[in-house]
């Protein structure tokens, strides 16, 4: 057996009581296992009281070079499960793997295949799965909708001041369906240019117009991304795009904070909405904060 060859030879399924979680708790770490982090037990101690965890993947291996069994994964939710002293929710389990390697330096290779990067579950893939569950939604570009609700959350919380879902739980917001035809006008916005430029308190300054004026935000906003769409260096849909693209260029310490763009979107609808021109986007004054969205 080659150092990065390993062998199943069973598999089961095992209701889950204090028993298996101390056995695997309690069971000789592997060499190559990650540290114990609390905050990851936490987690899912969370999830196990809410009744959010799904069956737990654990995997042991005997290696043949020194005839011991190692536990190879699920160290957090063992230790987790055994600190419940068996007052765990019924209806959990746990599938166990067992393998079988020639030698301790392949335990590192069968260690990679446990939760790798490449295949773990992303944002995109949250917000597209809750996106998905709504077919008005479905010729929105999933990038789009994501930026869109992404937005959403960020000026409810940081703007209004509401407690808005943080995380994956932002993406819930979809199925407030009095959202969709923002997250339309997002997706339609986007789909006619490249926006990066276009970052989180830039959409949240969208959704705010939006509620203002659902007609002439798309207006704004779409010759905003089309670099004010011909129009004179002072119109406000001109002045922003320039300065949303330097703004996004820059780097370093001199980089606008999320407050200064806000304000920045908001300085140049208001002007839009009032027919005037915009000189220049003067200097942020945290003190003075962002003007209300006319």
């Amino acid at each position: 057996m080659e150092e990065k060859s390993f062998k199943q030879t069973r598999a089961e399924g095992v209701p889950m009581t204090h028993d298996p979680a101390q056995r695997f708790a309690k069971m000789p770490p592997s060499p190559v296992e990650r540290d114990l982090v609390e905050k990851r037990c936490d987690y899912l101690k969370e999830a196990v009281l809410t009744g959010s965890a799904v069956s737990f993947h654990w995997a042991e291996a005997h290696c043949l070079e020194d005839d011991q069994t190692y536990r190879v994964n699920g160290h957090h939710s063992s230790v987790m499960l055994d600190r419940l002293n068996g007052s765990m929710p019924d209806g959990l389990w746990a599938h166990i793997d067992y393998y079988e390697v020639a030698t301790k330096a392949a335990l590192a290779f069968l260690f990679r295949q446990f939760d790798p990067m490449v295949s773990a579950r992303k944002p995109a893939d949250i917000s597209g799965a809750y996106q998905g569950l709504h077919d008005d939604l479905a010729t929105v570009p999933k990038a789009s909708a994501k930026k869109a609700i992404e937005g959403v959350a960020w000026f409810f919380g940081r703007i209004v001041g509401d407690d808005v879902p943080r995380g994956d739980d932002r993406y819930e917001l979809f199925g407030q369906t009095k959202l969709h035809p923002f997250v339309l006008m997002v997706g339609r916005i986007f789909s006619a240019t490249k926006t990066p430029e276009f970052t989180g308190p830039v959409l949240g300054a969208m959704y705010g117009t939006w509620e203002r004026e659902p007609t002439e935000a798309e207006r704004f906003w779409g010759d905003v991304a089309k670099q004010g769409a011909g129009q004179e260096d002072k119109h406000p849909t001109t002045a922003l795009d320039t300065w949303l693209t330097a703004a996004y260029e820059c780097r370093g310490r001199d980089k606008p904070k999320e407050r200064e763009i806000y304000r920045a979107c908001v300085l140049a609808w208001n002007a839009y909405r009032t027919g005037r021109s915009l000189e220049r986007i003067g200097k942020y004054d945290a003190k003075k904060g962002a003007p209300d969205l006319e």
